[in-house]
């Protein structure tokens, strides 16, 4: 049995995507500094891979509806953390990111940059937080007959008082260091200007003309529009 399933079969109850604190304040930091949406990795606990020990992003170019990793930035994290000893079931199989607005339901961006970046995983957990203190998590089988189910999500925060660091003022300023780092928002698409108002007032000389009125004109005012200028 792998650590995977042993993880999921230790206990009676469902399997849970659960947070240590730290990891979870970290990831709500970085919900609510920008207007934007904002990726990253969960590292996972070597005895169960479905607890977060830590929140790690790259950098990325993001926008209100869209996460893009730089390749390199992921290569060079990958990297870090095999050079920590680490596996990759314990780094590349958790992605976290956020949505600024109020749904935490997946996006069709979502699911495709999911099944891009994760679909030849044996196993991958794709995890939202939204604004609204909502989150969703669901674990996708992609070995034997594949399959998909949505985890109930939990912050460990009976663990805080040993995990609180002394000095949270420096761990939130190395948040923030992170944040504009690795969070780069592509600008906003900008909109063609209007017509020009010289252009707008245009004005048709043959406008509201009625050929079947016999009154419509009069030939000789035929002679004074043809020889009008435009306004």
């Amino acid at each position: 049995m792998n650590r995977f399933a042993f993880a999921c079969s230790r206990r009676r109850r469902p399997p849970v995507l659960t947070f240590a604190p730290l990891a979870w304040l970290k990831l709500q930091f970085f919900c609510h500094a920008g207007p934007t949406e904002i990726g990253g990795f969960a590292t996972a606990a070597a005895d169960n891979l479905l607890y977060v020990e830590e929140f790690q992003t790259v950098r990325q170019q993001v926008t209100p509806l869209s996460v893009q990793f730089d390749d390199q930035a992921v290569a060079d994290f990958f990297d870090a953390c095999v050079d920590r000893g680490l596996t990759p079931d314990r780094f590349a199989r958790i992605w976290c990111h956020t949505h600024p607005a109020a749904s935490v339901e997946p996006s069709t961006t979502d699911e495709e940059t999911f099944w891009r970046s994760f679909g030849g995983c044996d196993w991958a957990v794709m995890f939202i937080l939204g604004r609204t203190g909502l989150s969703s998590a669901r674990l996708s089988f992609a070995a034997g007959p594949r399959g998909d189910v949505h985890l109930p999500v939990e912050v460990d925060w009976a663990a805080w008082p040993a995990s609180a660091p002394d000095a949270l003022p420096d761990l939130v300023a190395d948040w923030s260091a992170e944040f504009t780092a690795h969070i780069h928002p592509l600008p906003e698409p900008v909109i063609a200007a209007p017509l020009s108002s010289k252009a707008s007032s245009f004005v048709d000389p043959w406008d509201g003309w009625d050929p079947w009125d016999g009154d419509a004109f009069h030939p000789s005012e035929l002679e004074e529009i043809l020889h009008e200028p435009f306004a």
